[in-house]
């Protein structure tokens, strides 16, 4: 399953000046450094779009500040391609989301949780491929509401919306409409069927307009689209688990990190936050920063 990841904006948002002015001092990493260990390269390949990228270059830059020897392949393809890269041996490593792999290695899969997720997807992937540890930083459907709406109607979670989705309009991306998975499963879970659905984008920013303008009563939006808590923006909580799991996951050729490598992988995966990722698709959606310089802010921010 591949999604879209557009990403355009519109307006001055605060946080991309303080990003920009904290990336003027970054160094971009070579994507190759000397051999100066006995280990072979990593070779790093990245999907092509800027989410992907930045989280690459996150794990590979750490690596070369720690010494060992990095090839970057960011803008590699789809994300199905990039893994079959690495289930091919013809790269090391990549990143992708726990839901998908499992719906591409395992289509019967019932798992939705999180951790029954990450277990299923482990036991799904090829022989000689597995994962480090899942990031806390997710990008699944999340449905929202303006504040007004949540306070007058008694919305804020998706139990709320049990048996009155009928009530609402549903804006989204062309997309995200036509993703029947989730439309079953959250019309199973919560005996919820929109009134109508209206095709609003690409701009996630679109959304947040009709239901401002009260165009739409419910919008569908990406967790990580970096426009998606607003002040006057409610994300409503899928309290029944209706909506797949997608954390982000490194994976990786078995045999090809060493112990201190995978240490080093676990450790930004553990730090790595749906927040963190909304911060950084900012300086991307407004053209501020590159990818890399991104990348290394993070790392710098952590004391990486």
């Amino acid at each position: 399953m591949q999604r879209s990841r557009e990403r355009i904006g519109r307006g001055v948002v605060v946080l991309v000046g303080v990003v920009t002015m904290a990336l003027s001092g970054c160094q971009a990493q070579s994507s190759i450094v000397p051999a100066h260990r006995d280990e072979p390269v990593v070779v790093v390949e990245t999907a092509s779009f800027g989410e992907a990228e930045i989280v690459g270059h996150i794990y590979g830059n750490a690596l070369v500040r720690s010494g060992w020897r990095v090839t970057a392949r960011p803008q590699s393809g789809t994300e199905d391609e990039v893994i079959e890269s690495v289930v091919a041996g013809e790269s090391t490593f990549t990143v992708g989301f726990t839901g998908e792999l499992l719906r591409t290695f395992d289509r019967n899969s019932t798992a939705v949780a999180a951790d029954e997720v990450y277990a299923a997807m482990m036991a799904a992937l090829p022989e000689g491929v597995t994962a480090a540890d899942p990031a806390p930083a997710e990008d699944a459907p999340v449905y929202v509401v303006t504040r007004h709406t949540s306070a007058s109607r008694g919305i804020r979670t998706m139990s709320d919306l049990a048996g009155r989705c009928g009530e609402f309009v549903l804006g989204a991306r062309e997309e995200a409409l036509a993703d029947r998975e989730l439309a079953s499963a959250v019309g199973a879970t919560y005996d919820c069927g929109f009134g109508r659905r209206v095709t609003i984008g690409p701009n996630p920013r679109a959304v947040f307009e009709a239901l401002r303008a009260g165009e739409i009563g419910v919008g569908l939006v990406q967790s990580a689209d970096p426009i998606l808590h607003p002040e006057d923006i409610v994300t409503l909580d899928d309290d029944d688990d209706a909506v797949l799991a997608q954390n982000l996951v490194p994976i990786f050729r078995k045999g090809s990190l060493s112990e201190d490598q995978l240490a080093l992988i676990n450790r930004i995966s553990g730090e790595l936050t749906t927040d963190d990722i909304r911060d950084l698709l900012l300086g991307i959606e407004f053209g501020s920063a590159t990818p890399v310089s991104l990348a290394n802010y993070w790392l710098d921010s952590h004391g990486y």
